[in-house]
């Protein structure tokens, strides 16, 4: 299958948190990619919820923090694009 996205995706599994407004949630990012992730959790979101991705970043005990919006669910957890793209 073609991958039709815009922005491609990196294969990662870094353990991290999301925040909702119901509060901060464990998860693992298992892709990312300047303008998107796939969110791995056990807490179902439905789409249009808008969530903070802290995802790790290479300096030590640091993370960058993004905003974005879920724009589909399954039962393994949400993809999440993000308002801005980001470059790694």
């Amino acid at each position: 299958m073609k991958n039709k996205r815009k922005y491609p995706r990196k294969f990662c599994s870094e353990s991290s948190f999301f925040a909702t407004r119901y509060g901060i949630h464990e998860c693992f990012i298992k892709n990312i990619g300047n303008k998107g992730a796939f969110i791995e959790t056990d807490l179902f979101l439905p789409e249009g919820n808008v969530v903070t991705v802290a995802v790790p970043s290479i300096e030590k005990n640091s993370s960058i923090k993004l905003k974005g919006k879920v724009v589909w669910t399954d039962q393994y957890g949400f993809g999440v694009e993000f308002r801005e793209a980001v470059h790694f």
